[in-house]
């Protein structure tokens, strides 16, 4: 009778284990068709932004600014690959149009039809500046770069299809390196038309469970993805019921039980997990939202960094610890104590991809745009333009203070760099019934007609050592403040910028930002 219960509850225990490894199987199956579906679907979305992006770049929501971050990541990514090659091995650099250049200016490698720009290249071998860089534009989209990488000057331009295939690739990778990162996968390949390798998070294949599919993508059409899903939890409750199944066998009818309850729990949990990941992944997919990562990033940690060098500047040149002038010089000593905060604030938001939801706090508007000022007038003085603030002493706002310091900051600076001679730069107000109107008034050039449209396009600038991000960055938190900004010019006869805010947030956008 025993020997007869013994076997019956082998047999039982084997064919339990039969079907919960099936049943794990099917598991790990569904998490891959989950992970799957929500990759492809990131995919899609990042490259329609993309392609948004590329028709109709004045578009600027959240969603674009990755874009921005992918250009300044493929020119690091290329500036990396030249440093770590050697002139022998250029060959395999995968650009179309380049040239490695010696210290003396002679070309010693070559590839493609590229034109090396001698203007550029001469202020390279004169040590004049370190890099030279040409943007995309409107009548002619290829970017054009010359840096010195590994003692040599290199040169090289990418047209527009050649850099719309690295962001493609960019915005790709980083969503595939964020899904591998938030989910139980292990490695995920994509596979072009050809079969061969197109992008790869590689893991290790060993104790992984893979699912490859087509990937059916509009983007990408004919290439096939590869998902690893780790087998740990897997394999760890497979151990577990094999042990359950042992303490079974050993303690008859009675622990038999108690394993197949062990079983069953272990089978609830890996379903509650993957349950309650489809649900954070339909959050996800509710929210989408690809994050303020990247070169506006690089932009607001420049601004303090020029804050503290100005003040520190000033401090060298015109302060001592004399006591006539110890007020101001603890004012400046202050403002390098807080734009020091700032860009560990910065920093340590970029680094840990947190979303804007700095809280708003009541604020005098007059501080706010005087602490702007501070940080402008050392500039300002050296062109001998001055600033006026006529803002209401007695005007306070809900603000995220420290960015719309950098709106305001962004649109000074452009006014008091497009005087030429000697102007001004007013700042007033005027109050309108729940909100206020900032005007800021400068005496420059003004803006030509043809451009007035095309200010707040991102990499629009009319400047020589501009970049273009400033004023569509102004413009971005301007919005989040749920205000407008308006611009008045005329050419040869200043310009106006009209910045509406309210002076209370709504009750609902206050919660959401900070929740």
């Amino acid at each position: 009778m025993f020997a007869i219960l013994f076997l019956l509850i082998a047999i039982t225990g084997y064919f339990q284990i039969s079907i919960i490894k099936e049943n794990i199987e099917d598991l790990l199956r569904g998490e891959g068709e989950i992970v799957y579906t929500h990759i492809r679907r990131e995919i899609d979305i990042n490259l329609e932004y993309l392609g948004l992006l590329e028709k109709s770049p004045a578009i600027i929501t959240p969603n674009f600014l990755n874009a921005m971050v992918s250009d300044e990541a493929i020119l690091e990514d290329i500036y990396t690959l030249f440093s770590n090659t050697e002139t022998a091995d250029a060959g395999n650099i995968p650009l179309s149009n380049f040239a490695i250049i010696d210290p003396n200016g002679n070309v010693i490698f070559k590839k493609g039809g590229f034109v090396i720009p001698q203007a550029s290249l001469k202020a390279l071998l004169a040590k004049e500046k370190d890099t030279v860089l040409k943007m995309p534009a409107h009548k002619d989209p290829t970017l054009v770069m010359g840096m010195w990488a590994k003692g040599r000057i290199v040169f090289f331009s990418i047209d527009r299809q050649e850099l719309d295939g690295l962001r493609k690739k960019f915005v790709i990778k980083d969503v595939l390196e964020r899904e591998e990162r938030r989910f139980n996968v292990v490695g995920i390949t994509i596979y072009d038309d050809k079969g061969l390798p197109y992008l790869a998070i590689y893991g290790e294949k060993a104790n992984a469970f893979a699912l490859s599919k087509p990937l059916d993508s509009p983007f990408l059409p004919g290439h096939r993805m590869e998902v690893l899903i780790s087998r740990g939890l897997a394999d760890d409750t497979l151990r577990r019921t094999t042990f359950s199944f042992i303490i079974t066998l050993i303690f008859l009818a009675g622990s038999g039980a108690i394993g197949t309850f062990v079983i069953f729990i272990l089978e609830r949990r890996h379903e509650k997990k993957v349950e309650e990941m489809e649900k954070r992944l339909a959050l996800r997919e509710r929210l989408v939202s690809l994050g303020r990562l990247a070169s506006g990033m690089a932009h607001e940690i420049r601004n303090p960094l020029n804050a503290i060098s100005l003040s520190v500047q000033r401090l060298k040149r015109e302060f001592s610890p004399a006591e006539e002038k110890r007020e101001e010089y603890d004012q400046f000593l202050d403002i390098v104590r807080s734009e020091l905060t700032r860009v560990d604030r910065i920093v340590e938001e970029f680094l840990l991809s947190t979303k804007a939801n700095i809280p708003f706090s009541q604020e005098k508007l007059y501080t706010i745009v005087e602490e702007v000022l501070m940080v402008i007038k050392e500039k300002a003085a050296s062109r001998n333009v001055e600033l006026k603030n006529s803002v209401h002493a007695d005007i306070v706002i809900e603000s995220q203070k420290d960015r719309l310091k950098q709106a305001f900051y962004n649109i000074i600076v452009n006014g008091v760099e497009a005087i030429q001679s000697k102007g001004a730069v007013e700042l007033f107000t005027e109050k309108r019934g729940g909100g206020v109107d900032v005007i800021i008034k400068d005496s420059g050039a003004g803006i030509k007609e043809e451009e007035k449209g095309r200010i707040f396009e991102y990499y629009f600038t009319t400047k020589d050592k501009g970049i273009g991000i400033g004023l569509p960055i102004s413009y971005i938190i301007i919005k989040d403040h749920n205000g407008d900004i308006k611009v008045n010019s005329e050419e040869g006869k200043g310009t106006t910028f009209v910045i509406t805010l309210p002076l209370k947030q709504p009750s609902k956008e206050k919660g959401s930002r900070n929740g």
